[in-house]
């Protein structure tokens, strides 16, 4: 392979890649945390407004933090509401934003996985289909192996061990069970020129 042809296969990759992540963004866009979370702001407990030597006027209430604790157990971000002094009086809310969020990027994130993982498996077939025709083909083969990557490391901390297992083993049989293919066919080129 020469440079030109190196260039251009290195080029098709990118561009591949760049085209695969914001055409996913521009037909499925991802969730903004702005959507569920706007405007929020959590204060901590307790808190005093103004200097630190008025911070021990404060004073702490063991029922106020078992509703902060109890909210944090189930993922929430407690609100507090403050009294005149600033001192955090009362939890005013549970807000689960953070939560909701979490959980549509994770649904977004298999979304994604999936997408990638089939446009990946196509590309890396017509890559290898129109492999005599370089630097496309090898680049091509490339950019599928790069969207099936993109959409694993996406979704990667919504798996469990054994998926990330049975994903990585059905990837390295798939990469070895083309590789033999084209160098047995590469051999019985050789041969056939000899």
């Amino acid at each position: 392979m020469n440079v030109k042809n190196l260039v251009l296969g290195v080029g098709i990759f990118f561009v591949f890649m760049l085209m695969l992540g914001y055409g996913i963004e521009a037909f499925y866009p991802s969730p903004k945390y702005d959507e569920f979370c706007k405007g929020y702001n959590t204060g901590s407990y307790p808190v005093k407004v103004g200097y630190d030597s008025f911070a021990a006027n404060c004073t702490f209430s063991k029922a106020l933090q078992e509703q902060v604790d109890n909210c944090t157990l189930e993922e929430g971000n407690p609100i507090y509401a403050y009294d005149d002094q600033g001192c955090t009086e009362s939890l005013k809310e549970c807000n689960f934003c953070s939560k909701q969020f979490n959980e549509a990027d994770k649904s977004y994130s298999k979304v994604v996985f999936f997408i990638s993982l089939i446009v990946g498996i196509v590309v890396l077939f017509v890559g290898y289909g129109i492999l005599s025709i370089e630097p496309v083909g090898s680049a091509l083969m490339a950019s599928g192996v790069g969207a099936i990557i993109y959409g694993s490391i996406r979704n990667w901390t919504n798996l469990s061990d054994i998926w990330r297992f049975l994903l990585l083993l059905v990837a390295l049989i798939l990469l070895v069970w083309i590789t033999l293919k084209l160098n047995k066919e590469r051999k019985e080129v050789k041969k056939k020129k000899r």
